[in-house]
């Protein structure tokens, strides 16, 4: 009896065992369509089942072909008679690059050594109303490229707007993809913080536009070039169905109860053909500038002794890439010797058109008496609108010395202002050595071995010194950790100067970015790729209190909806924001 009353616990303990070993994980993908329009969402959900409690899951695969949005997480428990099973799902929005036929998957797992895979999914994608058609009522919101010129010189300036057309309201619209520029220089010359639409006509239809990027766009070599593609996404009011209810008329156009499907929104690509500069007519003094320019030079003074400098100032100014002005050819007369000039810069865009001034001062000394006469001075540019290089000519320059270097006491390479004693500059010698007074030994002092005691705390500090700075240059994270403050009071001082300004999409969008980045910073992730969720996620897994993470969804959402409402709230509301983003902050800095 005693053997039986041992043996049937054992074999139980051998079951629980043997179960507990033979525990089994499921890892599925499955997608809710395979075959999509471009700018149609595909809801990608990622399911891994296990009958243990799953920890931090981090999924291998490859999205290349799609823009990616998520994961948003949700994990659930269920319990069938005495087995309890607990589930996870990722799920990613994804949006196609370009229509094709295209396979994701197969999506890798590894957990506890073992490794699982989900079986490939094929995606077809088909192409969907073009922005050029779209201006003809048969989409009610797309985003439109448009160049100001098609064929462009080397060097000229092409202006590339992205445009947001609607007849819908959209909501949280967000850049999703910038363009790329291969083989251009580029100045942004305008990028969208809030949607400030005007009234435009597209084909017969009235639309508002929205601007989202304006960029000047500098060929830098000949040839056919391509111009990237915009994609924005946001919310669009979910179309009724015909048997909808009271409920749905009622609710149909509340911007807050309303149904709303997210869509992204993508520009077609450009092609501008880019024409290389002629070579016949070229200028010997051409060094690349290419646009309309000004040129002015002026040598002040004219009339000074020999061995003083003259400073001669070479101003070119105008419309075009000041980057590719460079400095002119001085030709100094004989007995003048020249120093390379020093360079100021300013750019300014005026009516869309980057341009700017360049200002270049030598400084020339003449080495002997007489009248020296500099050449003028030229400059040689492109004018793409008349296709001819223009060549702009001072005047000459006729500076007047007095004298010699050598009657100067220039021997040295000074002049006469350089050997002026001023003040105490020179010590005299003293011949009354009374005058001196009767000195003390420096050891007896009480600073000496101050001094002496303090030598090695400030070699210590500066050892500790030199290990942060090392651990600033070689360890990212730390650096982004010990900034993050910092960071984030600078962007909540902006904050301050833009809410006395009342300016309320920016104020909303500064206060955004400080708690963002702040969180991005002390994590060390990417900033450009949080959102609500994913923040929520990854504070939660650093056991970060669930009032604090409510309070950055508040937050965050409140932002969001203030920077493209169409009427801002009351200076309350900003100023709560503020209070409320300085309390996130300040409960994160402690937890994370």
């Amino acid at each position: 009896m005693v053997n039986v009353r041992l043996t049937i616990p054992l074999v139980l303990w051998v079951l629980a065992a043997s179960s507990a070993a033979a525990a089994t994980i499921q890892f599925e993908a499955s997608v809710d369509r395979t075959r999509a329009s471009e700018g149609e969402p595909i809801r990608l959900t990622l399911r891994i089942t296990s009958d243990e409690q799953l920890g931090q899951v981090t999924p291998d695969f490859d999205l290349k072909d799609f823009h990616v949005e998520g994961p948003a997480t949700s994990t659930r428990m269920e319990m069938r008679n005495t087995n309890i099973t607990f589930t996870r799902e990722l799920t990613y929005v994804l949006y196609a690059k370009q229509p094709g036929t295209f396979t994701i998957g197969p999506m890798q797992l590894e957990m506890d050594g073992e490794r699982y895979q989900t079986k490939p999914i094929t995606l077809e994608i088909v192409r969907g109303t073009s922005s050029a058609q779209a201006g003809q009522g048969e989409n009610p919101i797309f985003v439109l490229a448009r160049a100001d010129h098609e064929r462009a010189y080397v060097g000229q300036q092409v202006t590339v707007s992205y445009d947001l057309f609607y007849r819908i309201q959209p909501r949280n619209v967000s850049f999703n993809k910038l363009p790329t520029f291969v083989g251009f220089w580029t100045e942004d010359l305008f990028i969208a913080q809030q949607l400030d639409s005007h009234q435009e006509v597209r084909g017969g239809v009235p639309f508002n536009v929205a601007p989202l990027r304006r960029v000047a766009l500098f060929p830098t070599s000949a040839g056919t070039h391509a111009v990237g593609t915009l994609a924005v996404s946001c919310d669009i009011p979910q179309q009724r169905s015909r048997r909808g209810g009271v409920l749905d008329d009622f609710f149909a156009g509340d911007p807050f109860f309303g149904r709303s499907r997210s869509v992204l929104l993508q520009s077609e690509e450009l092609q501008i053909e880019v024409l290389p500069l002629p070579e016949q007519g070229r200028p010997a003094e051409f060094t690349g500038a290419v646009g309309r320019f000004q040129l002015s030079v002026e040598a002040q003074p004219t009339q000074v002794a020999a061995g003083d400098p003259v400073t001669l100032r070479v101003l070119v100014e105008g419309e075009g890439n000041m980057a590719a002005v460079q400095p002119l050819q001085v030709d100094a007369a004989a007995g003048v010797k020249l120093y390379d000039p020093k360079i100021e810069e300013e750019e300014r865009i005026t009516n869309g058109v980057y341009g700017g001034r360049r200002l270049f001062e030598y400084i020339l000394i003449p080495e002997q008496g007489g009248t020296l006469n500099i050449p003028p001075l030229r400059f040689a540019y492109f004018d793409p609108h008349q296709a001819r290089y223009e060549v702009l000519e001072s005047d000459p320059i006729t500076i007047h010395s007095e004298g010699s270097a050598e009657e100067e006491g220039v021997s040295y390479g000074l002049s006469r202002r350089d050997i002026e004693a001023v003040g105490e500059d020179i010590r005299y010698i003293k011949p009354d050595v009374e005058v001196l007074g009767a000195g003390s030994m420096l050891y007896s002092s009480y600073w000496f071995w101050t001094l002496q005691g303090a030598l090695p705390l400030a070699f210590f500090a500066l050892l500790v010194w030199q290990r942060h700075q090392r651990r600033l240059q070689g360890d990212v994270a730390y650096a982004r950790q010990r900034r993050a403050k910092g960071e984030a009071g600078r962007r909540l001082s902006r904050a301050d100067g833009l809410l006395a300004a009342g300016t309320e999409a920016e104020f909303y969008g500064e206060v955004r970015a400080a708690v963002l980045e702040f969180v991005a910073d002390r994590l060390n992730l990417a900033a450009a790729g949080l959102t609500i969720e994913v923040c929520a996620e990854v504070l939660a897994a650093r056991q970060v209190e669930a009032e604090t993470i409510a309070a950055l969804r508040d937050l965050l959402t409140r932002c969001d909806f203030a920077r493209f409402a169409p009427a801002g709230g009351p200076p309350t509301d900003r100023a709560a924001a503020r209070r409320l983003a300085e309390e996130v902050i300040a409960g994160l800095e402690k937890r994370i």
